[in-house]
């Protein structure tokens, strides 16, 4: 098959995997009209993004009826398929065939399922160190403290001879002082049970060798859309995240918080009840950065990406303070979390309260995080996207309006203050969207922590107010443009690696 410009456009129009590559990756054909991929001095059969089929298929130019096409291509049979086989059924039980006894489970599921995610098995938390039963593809972390002190490092990773399913290895460091609480959160993680919240894959218990394996979002986060939008923001016209996006988002993440206060999911729900001795969660760090998004297992879908929340380190149960598993910093009052994402009852309204020596190191008399602490900073994250601010942490800050460093010790409380909150108060994102979407802002942003919805009740004002805006479900919605997410090539540096090893 010619390699000419017009066959490698008219194979993009036709096969969607050939349209979802990273910056820099071209492909061809073999002289068997197989696809490869190439980038550079690499060249691989495998894609860069999704990874290898499962044997024995192959992706390349089959003519059928008179005419050619790109397909998937079964070598053993000779039949053809435009259905991405590795998510057929035979291809996930071969995967728990061959994979070790306890990852079965995490080989051959996938979240892009009707079923009820209660009902979904998952791998128990195990006592023996598994590690060596996966391959390290990627170091996010290498355990330097790039992305938190108490990380023993964070790591993309595949089990082995699984090369085309990747997860998040996250690690915790052998502290004995931290320990219960790293066994808390991997505890928390196989607990929770919702679409819009990190899955759970495996994880182990082994004295002070903990690890927990978790689903990877191959699009980055909401942090990395915001700044991809904040790089053209002197293009003109500025471009702006889709509405039916940013509805999309907000629903489903408040849905998340609705679950984790209930333990049930509400959203487009009429009768959910809370579920039978459901210990409240709170997250407490709620951020862009926080928020992943992950693509459709269907190569091309035009949904939107999932946003996940993820990164339950600093989550706990919200136990009475009186109860013995009460957590300790809400107990003290200790600061807790990303000061600048911190709900304004959590700040010093400075120069009116007493003790400034203190103010570095807790939160006002009697304030601690709650669940509308947790919905105040998903709004900010929401607003940070329908605003476009140079930078997502700052874009609710008046960066004017900070206190003044002789009443804050160490400059720990910069933006634990109120009044660098309030100058910007009340969020109003980009007159670009419906007023029902900017109304749905500022409810979660409610400056009054009394009259600030919680999490169930944010779910059904959002549910009418989406509802009045038109934009109930994603049909004929406007798409995301391709630049404004990330694509890894994981894969094929994996790939690449192995290469140079045998060399």
């Amino acid at each position: 098959m010619a390699n000419d410009a017009a066959t490698i456009e008219r194979a993009s129009k036709k096969c969607a995997e050939l349209r979802d590559l990273p910056k820099g990756w071209q492909f061809k054909f073999d002289n068997d009209d197989r696809v490869y991929f190439l980038k550079d001095d690499i060249s691989t059969y495998n894609h860069p993004t999704l990874g290898g089929l499962p044997k024995p298929w192959i992706l390349k130019m089959v003519r059928s009826l008179g005419t050619w096409s790109v397909d998937y291509y079964n070598r053993d049979t000779g039949a053809t398929s435009a259905k991405d086989p590795r998510f057929l059924e035979s291809t996930l039980s071969k995967h728990a065939s061959v994979a070790p006894r306890e990852l079965r489970i995490s080989a051959s599921s996938t979240r892009n399922t009707n079923l009820d995610l209660d009902q979904m098995q998952r791998n128990p938390i195990g006592n023996r160190n598994i590690r060596d039963q996966y391959e390290v593809v990627h170091a996010i972390d290498p355990g330097d403290g790039t992305l938190g002190a108490m990380n023993g490092g964070v790591f993309v990773v595949r089990i082995k001879n699984l090369p085309s399913k990747l997860f998040i290895e996250k690690r915790f460091k052998p502290d004995p002082g931290l320990n219960e609480l790293f066994r808390k959160e991997i505890r928390m993680l196989h607990k929770v049970r919702h679409p819009a919240l990190t899955s759970y894959s495996a994880g182990f218990i082994n004295g002070l060798n903990l690890s927990v394996y978790i689903e990877f979002c191959d699009r980055g986060s909401l942090n990395d859309m915001i700044n991809k939008y904040v790089e053209k923001v002197y293009t003109v016209p500025k471009p702006m995240p889709s509405e039916a996006f940013i509805w999309h988002a907000f629903g489903g993440l408040a849905d998340a918080l609705a679950y984790l206060q209930t333990g049930s999911s509400w959203l487009h729900k009429p009768n959910p009840q809370i579920k039978r001795d459901w210990v409240p969660i709170l997250h407490r760090d709620i951020k862009p950065d926080n928020v992943l998004l992950r693509s459709r297992s269907t190569v091309g879908s035009s949904k939107y990406f999932y946003c996940i929340l993820s990164d339950f380190g600093l989550a706990c149960e919200d136990y009475p303070y009186d109860h013995p598993d009460a957590d300790g910093h809400q107990i003290s009052g200790h600061q807790l979390g990303t000061y600048s994402f911190c709900a304004p009852e959590l700040c010093y309204n400075l120069g009116k309260e007493e003790g400034a020596l203190t103010r570095g190191s807790k939160f006002p008399p009697g304030q601690r995080h709650t669940g509308k602490s947790d919905v105040w900073s998903l709004g900010v994250c929401i607003y940070a996207l329908g605003k476009i601010f140079p930078s997502a942490e700052y874009a609710h800050l008046a960066m004017g309006k900070q206190p003044p460093v002789d009443i804050c010790p160490k400059g720990a409380c910069k933006w634990t203050s109120q009044v660098s909150r309030r100058k910007m108060y009340p969020y109003q994102i980009s007159r670009k969207y419906s007023d029902e979407l900017r109304e749905g802002v500022i409810r979660a942003t409610e400056w009054n922590l009394e009259e600030r919805p919680d999490a169930v009740q944010l779910v059904r004002e959002l549910e009418v107010l989406q509802r009045q805006a038109g934009f109930l479900t994603q049909q004929d919605a406007e798409p995301l443009p391709d630049w404004c997410t990330r694509k890894h090539e994981y894969f094929a540096k994996a790939e690449k690696a192995e290469r140079d090893k045998r060399r």
